[in-house]
């Protein structure tokens, strides 16, 4: 009992650190201090973890994912809201794409990130059941009010020139790799108990195995903690994307460059007073991976607390029944 009660205490505690907002309030995180990002980034852990739950699901997405349920095709939007995919991020999962997105939204567009991820099942679910194809899933995701996905790879991105790709790369392979392998345990954790049970985690098993284990080592999953395959596998992947998109249409871009290469390309102003942002810094992931853990270390204990309760009932229920036999048989 006392440790949930420090459990729900820790909550309150994270949740004092941050709003409710998907994205990171603190533009600048890279000068926030170790123990506050690592704090921030349980943070973050939490709210992944509800979001995986099922509670940033609209009822309407629900609805969709129920058996006979119907695919939402422009949810809740306003007619005005309903838009196009525009622009498609590239890059790589810890090459700067969150920052990328953040950027992008002060630029007024809607973005597709991770965390949008939980409130788009319905769609996922749909395009791995075969019920739409490619095309119609970014057609729904425009209807849905986005018009910047960093779902779409460079193929869907090269045939249709009117969309604009954005690599995101960091300075070196290494760097990459390094940053890398802190963010890979996701995928293991989150096949393991309770997560595995979540619906919404089932729905997106199939993006995020493709994200973990194919996209970063090249179709290769034995690999995706392997630090010589993910660092090839980068560099094969800058190659290609710049291959394949005509360089009119592809800005390659390390979020060290600020505004001023990304509001060239995209065509608006540099944002007066306002810096780049620099989120998700290792420390805060760091946290986050920390948090998601320890929900599997609590439930485990759970678990064993279950077992133990089950087992003494059982022993009590026992030592009940046999008394009254021994009677009847007397």
């Amino acid at each position: 009992m006392k440790s949930m009660i420090y459990l729900s205490s820790a909550f309150h505690v994270l949740q004092s650190l941050s709003c409710c907002e998907a994205r990171p309030t603190i533009l600048q995180e890279q000068k926030v201090g170790y123990y506050k990002s690592f704090l921030r980034g349980a943070y973050v852990g939490f709210t992944t973890f509800i979001g995986l739950a099922g509670f940033y699901e609209s009822e309407e997405v629900k609805a969709g994912l129920r058996p006979g349920g119907s695919l939402i095709i422009d949810a809740e939007e306003e007619e005005e809201d309903r838009t196009t995919i525009k622009i498609v991020g590239l890059g790589l999962g810890r090459t700067g794409t969150t920052s990328l997105a953040m950027a992008l939204e002060i630029l007024g567009y809607n973005v597709v990130h991770d965390d949008e991820h939980v409130e788009n099942t319905d769609l996922s679910q749909a395009l791995d059941d075969y019920l739409i194809d490619d095309d119609k899933f970014y057609e729904i995701l425009g209807l849905r009010g986005y018009n910047v996905t960093f779902n779409a790879g460079e193929i869907w991105a090269r045939d249709h020139p009117e969309v604009k790709g954005i690599l995101t790369v960091r300075d070196s392979p290494d760097k990459y790799v390094d940053s890398w392998l802190v963010a890979a345990p996701f995928i293991d954790i989150i096949q393991t108990r309770p997560f595995s049970w979540m619906g919404s985690v089932a729905s997106l098993m199939p993006d995020f195995e493709a994200q973990y284990y194919s996209e970063t080592t090249g179709d290769k999953p034995e690999d995706y903690l392997d630090r010589e395959a993910l660092r090839a596998t980068y560099v094969k992947y800058v190659e290609e994307v710049q291959d394949t998109i005509p360089p009119e249409r592809l800005l390659t871009f390390n979020v060290k460059q600020g505004w001023s290469p990304l509001c060239d390309f995209l065509g608006h102003p540099i944002p007066d007073g306002i810096p780049f942002p620099h989120v998700h810094t290792r420390a805060k992931l760091e946290g986050e991976m920390f948090f998601l853990r320890l929900v599997t270390w609590v439930w485990k204990f759970l678990e064993i607390i279950v077992f133990a309760l089950f087992v003494k009932l059982a022993r009590v229920s026992v030592k009940k029944v046999l008394p009254c036999r021994k009677e009847k048989m007397n």
